[in-house]
């Protein structure tokens, strides 16, 4: 298959750390057409972390983790599963993906699940950085602040949905440069 009948799919993580030792906690994707960039599918879950005594108290805080919102979340496997179906023949996009990617492929291996997304992906970062690294009222590239940059409104900061959405947004907006 050709990479340019593959569609985009933004996505995002949250974690309970930013060590490699920590785990999944929510999951989402934002999957769009290559072809005229409209939203094809929104998906994000909770999972459920199988060692919180390990958890980073301040990543927890950060992503509003808590017993009553995830009770009802999904184990990890089953969470996979679903992810690796709504990225079929996709080229992942992601602010900083390549961090997103470390917990998504340790978590794959853990149960030897293989990726339906292309190996290649699309780091909005990494965008950024090229088109406005000479913008003197930009101080970083963080999501946070290229969606300011650009105007985006965001109803959730680090829910895994907001952040997947704001990347798109974001990307959109790079591209029009």
């Amino acid at each position: 298959m050709n990479f340019r009948d593959f569609d985009l799919a933004f996505i995002d993580c949250e974690m309970t750390g930013l060590s490699f030792e920590h785990e999944l906690i929510e999951i989402a994707v934002v999957r769009i057409s290559s072809f005229n960039f409209a939203v094809l599918d929104e998906w994000e879950t909770k999972i459920k972390p199988q060692h919180l005594e390990d958890a980073d108290p301040e990543s927890l805080k950060v992503t509003g983790y808590n017993d009553n919102d995830w009770k009802d979340a999904l184990d990890e496997e089953n969470a996979l599963k679903i992810f690796l179906e709504k990225t079929d023949k996709t080229i992942l996009v992601g602010q900083n993906i390549s961090n997103d990617l470390l917990f998504i492929y340790k978590a794959l291996a853990k149960y030897n699940l293989r990726p339906t997304f292309w190996y290649k992906s699309i780091d909005t970062f990494t965008l950024a950085w090229q088109k406005l690294r000479s913008e003197p009222n930009l101080h970083s590239m963080g999501l946070t602040e290229l969606s300011n940059h650009f105007g985006i409104i965001r109803e959730n900061i680090h829910s895994a949905l907001d952040d997947a959405r704001a990347a798109y947004k974001v990307f959109l907006k790079i591209i029009e440069l």
